[in-house]
């Protein structure tokens, strides 16, 4: 008589199939005892048979419908009742090396078949709620999950920081705050040869949707995540402050920011910033355009250039070197921390960070409250507590460092963080604390500085 072999394992972690090899060997001996002459081999490796997953060779064994079945033993084949009713169906005999021979085709075997299948199903819901219990006792502990996220790596029940990877989490957190799109920051990362999660596993470069889901990893701030809500404080290290990710987490969500960034980065430091002294309207960067002279054709460099009235043009490299000169200049000078922060930068750089935390957690406590994870009463502390904390901070703040610009741009560093500033930053402090405005040309033919007009404003 023939018969066909059905072996499979739930979780296969080294790859090798090597359990159901040995499924397979006992099978075989066992068919050999019984006179019987094995046809093929069905074989659902790494593949839970409670999971609620499709189990290809099981699914044609039955398509197949074998004269007879040899398995390790029952919960081989199966576990819950719906599919050994399907096995039922074939009304053929099961032989198990484990725990011997079941006739299907009889009231008794069929009757042995469906207890054996229930109390299986019994077993593996008391060790998902053994599980769902032990894993809630180490969310509560501080134990971290299963995944590592990057910048860290396991060591034991702790996360142990990897600090090649943490430098470019702390970096990524450093640029949100200050502004940068996440498209930039990945651009600038790609160019750099920096190596994203995908990348450290073999393949994958960042992007925007890589970098945002990285970014607002509550582990990153020491914070353990359960089932969906963060229920405490992690036994690990963490790598940005609570502040941060809070207000990361209000940033990245701000659907300003998103219409902001709907669109393609910008490249230009005065594109849509610089007016047209002759009309008004905002200046565009065009490409070098073609000219023709007594001493022939060539190219000339790119411009800024009015798009409404034509009269005003100006070559791009010259306009941002003026500009980028006069405000780095000026934040240098001695008395540039008086003018702009009436006190010392670093300090009230840091009362606006404090005070852009309160913030941040007050409308993640909005949100929570919109959402139904916590009642009115509850937002009615968290929003007490937070405000009376937000008047501390704001009153220990004469006068506030204009929130696009950096603290270390304040001062005698000034042209070494200007220089490391990405397009979005540099735009963003040049449109805070200056107007620009492209004055017509004269009637000579060589740049004038007084032609692009720099005001600060008030």
């Amino acid at each position: 008589m023939d018969c066909v072999i059905y072996t499979r394992i739930s979780l296969d972690r080294t790859g090798e199939a090597a359990g159901v090899a040995r499924q397979e060997s006992e099978s075989r001996a066992l068919a050999e005892r019984l006179g019987l002459t094995v046809t093929k081999v069905y074989s659902d490796n790494d593949i839970s048979a409670t999971s609620g997953k499709v189990r290809p060779a099981f699914e044609q064994m039955l398509l197949d419908h074998p004269p007879a079945v040899v398995t390790w033993d029952q919960s081989r084949l199966l576990r819950l009742s719906a599919d050994l009713e399907k096995v039922i169906a074939l009304n053929i005999p099961v032989h198990m090396v484990t725990q011997g021979s079941l006739d299907l085709a009889t009231p008794a075997g069929r009757a042995v078949a469906r207890t054996v299948a229930a109390w299986s199903t019994f077993e593996t819901e008391q060790k998902g709620l053994r599980q769902q219990a032990a894993n809630r006792q180490r969310a509560a502990k501080g134990v971290p999950s299963g995944s590592v996220g990057y910048g860290y790596k396991r060591d034991g029940d702790r996360l142990v920081i990897v600090e090649d990877q943490a430098k470019h989490v702390r970096e990524v957190a450093r640029r949100v705050l200050a502004g940068e799109s996440l498209r930039s920051i990945a651009a600038d990362f790609n160019r750099r040869g920096v190596d994203s999660p995908r990348r450290t596993a073999g393949a994958g470069v960042w992007n925007g949707t890589t970098l945002r889901q990285m970014i607002l990893r509550e582990s990153l701030a020491g914070l353990r995540r359960h089932r969906g809500q963060v229920v405490g404080e992690g036994n690990w290290e963490p790598i940005i402050t609570r502040d941060e990710h809070d207000r990361i987490g209000a940033v990245l969500n701000d659907p300003h920011r998103k219409r902001q960034y709907a669109g393609r980065a910008p490249k230009y430091l005065l594109a849509g910033i610089a007016a047209c002294g002759k009309c008004g309207a905002k200046m565009k960067r065009a490409p070098g355009r073609m000219t023709t002279t007594k001493a022939g054709t060539k190219r000339q460099p790119p411009a800024y250039t009015c798009t409404e009235c034509y009269g005003v043009r100006r070559k791009q490299d010259q306009v941002d070197s003026l500009v980028e000169g006069i405000v780095v200049r000026r934040l240098q000078m001695p008395d540039a921390a008086q003018l702009f922060t009436q006190g010392d930068p670093a300090a009230l750089q840091a009362a606006r960070d404090t005070i852009d935390a309160i913030e941040a957690r007050l409308a993640n406590a909005a949100d929570m409250f919109a959402t139904g994870d916590i009642d009115a009463a509850q937002l009615a502390r968290i929003t007490e507590r937070l405000r009376t904390d937000h008047a501390q901070a704001a009153a220990a703040v004469d006068a506030a460092l204009p929130a696009a610009v950096p603290a270390d741009l304040v001062g005698a560093s000034a042209a070494e963080t200007w220089a490391a500033l990405s397009m979005d930053s540099k735009r963003a402090v040049v449109s805070t604390l200056v107007t620009v405005t492209i004055m017509p040309s004269g009637s000579g033919k060589s740049f004038d500085p007084d032609l692009v007009q720099v005001r600060w404003r008030a």
